[in-house]
């Protein structure tokens, strides 16, 4: 989970952790993509509007990087024309979670996110990619 302010992090680590979930969290894009890099999670919730890079120019790095991880995006900011979330939508489309966060909305993302990683990358034996939720 990708976010430069830590009370968001906070709450959603507490609130994931809670329904069974493991978390890793970053304040920063460069920190989130190094840890992408080295190693492989189903799903990447990240915060569109953050100081090192946007959430469409990470979405750009994490293709092509080919990292097969889930992506959904988080924003404060209310739908307008201008907003990243235009762009990217016009190009990619990616579930977007609206602060302040409904939970059940969290929670039904996130197990729709672990079901279509779990479509998509066939995992092998000696593939250990992902993290196993406990619910």
């Amino acid at each position: 989970m990708v976010d430069d302010e830590a009370d968001v992090l906070e709450f959603l680590t507490m609130y994931l952790t809670s329904l069974g979930w493991e978390v890793v969290t970053s304040r920063s894009v460069s920190d989130a993509l190094s840890e992408l890099e080295k190693q492989a999670y189903f799903l990447v919730l990240t915060d569109i509007a953050m100081p090192d890079m946007d959430g469409y120019e990470f979405m750009c790095s994490i293709n092509e990087k080919h990292i097969a991880s889930q992506v959904v995006l988080m924003t404060g900011f209310g739908y307008n024309t201008q907003h990243t979330l235009v762009k990217i939508n016009k190009d990619l489309r990616y579930p977007c979670l609206f602060k302040p966060f409904d939970r059940a909305k969290v929670a039904e993302t996130v197990l729709l996110a672990w079901h279509e990683y779990n479509t998509t990358t066939r995992l092998s034996p000696d593939n250990d990619e992902g993290v196993s939720p406990s619910p």
